[in-house]
């Protein structure tokens, strides 16, 4: 009896072995890590360029990655925070949050050494969680691009690109410039400008700079002389949606790497405005295909 039992008690624990063997099986490319919740990549990489560029944020920038492989190694990576104007890398003369810059490069330099995102300490560098966050998730896009070889091809022409309206709308005139980096289009600086000195109005503002509002509720002007060449801005021009609809289309154009297929639709007001900034986008990209 008790030499059946042992039998029985040896093939239990056999068919368990043989259970947990099947079931935690390599699947081939991902694995999970427990502390971030996050799909990391693990399988071969694929030789070859790749880029990943987040969308524009709320707060006029956004990351891009970019990664080469060869001979199944990462040879080289880049992760870079754009300012969505001027399509400039964030730095010291441009933006003024130092912890984060010293964020960026400390990721930078221990990607490039470890090649795993598992290997880095996050806490080294204190702050920009956020910047943490966004670099996590971009190297595990990166990687599983490479996986799967899906290598990247530049679009356009790296450079700066301009372009202006043939005619004037109401004394101001549009113009734009495009910068094209590793093929992408990383900043779009649109603006109007006063053809001649001319009256204009602005949208007085309190303390709490918010507009100030009339009896009928629509925000307070008053005039404002406007000299030649100065540029459109809230402090002498009252139609304040016409800089939201620029940042949309602005940030419509960059998310899309281009005019085709935009979702105008989703942006409203100052059609005029989004017409002409589409135009001329258009036209400057011309010289850079």
């Amino acid at each position: 009896m008790k030499k059946r039992l042992g039998f029985m008690l040896l093939a239990t624990v056999l068919i368990a072995a043989l259970l947990v063997g099947c079931g935690s099986q390599d699947t081939g490319s991902t694995t999970t890590d427990e502390d971030s919740n996050e799909t990391v990549a693990t399988g071969e990489l694929q030789d070859g360029t790749y880029l990943v560029k987040d969308p524009v944020s709320d707060h006029g920038n956004y990351g891009m990655a970019k990664m080469e492989v060869a001979n199944g190694e990462i040879s080289s990576f880049s992760y870079v925070e754009i300012l969505a104007t001027s399509g400039e890398e964030k730095n010291e003369g441009n933006y003024n949050y130092p912890d984060g810059l010293a964020v960026i490069k400390n990721l930078n330099e221990q990607f490039n050494e470890k090649k795993d995102l598992n290997e880095m300490d996050f806490d080294a560098v204190s702050g920009a969680t956020h910047t943490k966050e966004a670099f996590k998730d971009i190297v595990n896009r990166l990687l599983a691009q490479a996986e799967k070889g899906e290598t990247y091809t530049p679009v356009y022409k790296d450079g700066e690109y301009t372009a202006k309206a043939e005619e004037e709308s109401h004394g101001w005139l549009g113009e734009v410039a495009v910068v094209v980096k590793d093929g992408q289009i990383v900043g779009i600086d649109y603006f109007e400008s006063a053809v001649e000195d001319m009256e204009s109005n602005k949208v007085v503002f309190d303390e709490d700079n918010k507009p100030v509002t009339d009896s009928d509720g629509k925000p307070k002007t008053e005039p404002v002389e406007v000299k030649a060449g100065e540029r459109k801005s809230a402090d002498n021009y009252a139609y304040l949606d016409s800089f939201d609809v620029v940042k949309g289309v602005q940030k419509l154009i960059i998310d899309n790497n281009g005019t085709e297929n935009l979702d105008v639709d989703s942006i409203t007001g100052a059609t005029n405005t989004r017409t002409t900034m589409i135009e001329l986008v258009e036209k400057a990209l011309e010289e850079a295909k």
